[in-house]
């Protein structure tokens, strides 16, 4: 492949890394502001999360609060009827005991007359004849049938309020009973009402405690995401002063000066046998060629750093030297160099030599072909010697 070529690649090689180098901070740079704006989202995101579980917790609190005051008044009236309950139990209780009692009596009386009882009723009926009947003496007969006559209506009275206060009762026990019923069912309700309420109370108490777990989550990752924003603004503000220190490396390149440093003569002694844009069997010429003297000095044509001094393919011993600017000096075709990779040279410094002459071979005769490239794009090196060695 041609120096020219070779040279052109490698140049093409370095302008494609630079770009590179821009695009990968370009997309660093990218990169880290969309995961910037992706960690600013997720930051609100949770916060308004959060914001929305304390809202939330808040509701469940205050609805906590109001049926807790629901439970309290409820609980009052629960207590209230119970003990109207309890009243009517012990009344019920009370008439049944009195009720008892009386019948007791009423059985005991029963009991102590039932023998004159067939009596009673033979002088209810035949109070002259039965007396006549006993035999007894007719004041003592009379005196008796009175008594008895007391005694039946003591006993039938009592019989009576016996009967009436059995009526009282068995009225009084459907009314107590009816009423114990419907006291039983409405403390019922109460208890079932209020486990109701127990419950609701239960479901928004742990509604309040989710609400409130969740936003000390959301809270966490709300920070969590705050500081990785924070993080990555520092990255970001990295990666943008290093893009704006490359921008103004490369303002400054493009600022300055468009050509090398003045340039001695040509750099050897000889004549030129191909110009520049000569046509080749490779087609125009990208730089110029020498016939040089044998064992001619080869003097720098610009002040600069040799970056490269080595056996390259077919060229035999290449020179490079940077002449600052964007510009690349090439040699090729010394017999041996003066100067080593890293040193500064100034123009018109000699470099290196000239094979001698070819004894056996007067056809091959030393030959330096010399190229410029300026930012990887050959250029008209004839037009950049000076007229002579020293000048400046």
């Amino acid at each position: 492949m041609p120096l020219a070529a070779r040279r052109l690649a490698a140049t093409a090689a370095l302008l494609v890394a630079a770009l590179a180098a821009g695009a990968a901070r370009a997309d660093q740079l990218g990169t880290a502001r969309s995961r910037l704006d992706q960690a600013n989202a997720a930051a609100q995101r949770h916060r308004a999360a959060a914001a929305a579980a304390a809202r939330a917790e808040a509701m469940a609190a205050a609805r906590r609060k109001a049926l807790l005051a629901q439970e309290i008044t409820a609980n009052a009236a629960l207590r209230a009827t119970e003990d109207k309950t309890a009243q009517v139990v012990a009344r019920l209780a009370d008439l049944t005991t009195k009720t008892q009692a009386a019948k007791a009596e009423l059985d005991a009386d029963s009991a102590a007359i039932a023998p004159l009882l067939p009596l009673i009723t033979r002088l209810a009926l035949h109070p002259a004849a039965t007396l006549i009947a006993s035999g007894a003496a007719p004041g003592k007969a009379a005196e008796g049938a009175l008594a008895m006559q007391g005694i039946t209506r003591q006993i039938a009275a009592r019989a009576r309020a016996l009967r009436a206060a059995r009526r009282r009762y068995r009225k009084l026990a459907v009314e107590l009973a009816g009423q114990k019923a419907r006291m039983v069912a409405a403390v019922a309700r109460q208890k079932a009402g209020d486990a109701a309420l127990r419950a609701a109370i239960a479901a928004v108490g742990a509604a309040e405690s989710r609400a409130s777990l969740q936003r000390q989550a959301e809270a966490r990752k709300a920070a969590a995401a705050a500081g990785q924003a924070h993080d990555l603004v520092g990255v970001i503000s990295r990666l943008e002063r290093a893009r704006a220190a490359a921008a103004r490396q490369e303002a400054a390149a493009r600022i300055a000066p468009a050509t090398p440093k003045a340039l001695a003569g040509a750099p050897v002694a000889g004549k030129l046998v191909r110009a520049f844009a000569s046509a080749t069997a490779t087609g125009p010429a990208t730089g110029d060629t020498f016939a040089a003297a044998p064992g001619a000095v080869v003097s720098a044509t610009c002040g600069g750093n040799v970056v490269f001094a080595k056996p390259f393919a077919s060229y035999g011993k290449l020179m490079i030297i940077d002449c600052g600017g964007g510009y690349d000096f090439v040699m090729a075709g010394f017999q041996q160099f003066d100067v080593s990779v890293g040193q500064h040279v100034e123009p018109g410094q000699p470099v290196g030599r000239m094979p001698a002459f070819d004894v056996h071979n007067p056809g091959n005769q030393p030959r330096l072909y010399v190229e410029l490239r300026h930012d990887g794009k050959a250029v008209d090196p004839a037009s950049r010697f000076g007229s002579g060695p020293g000048e400046r």
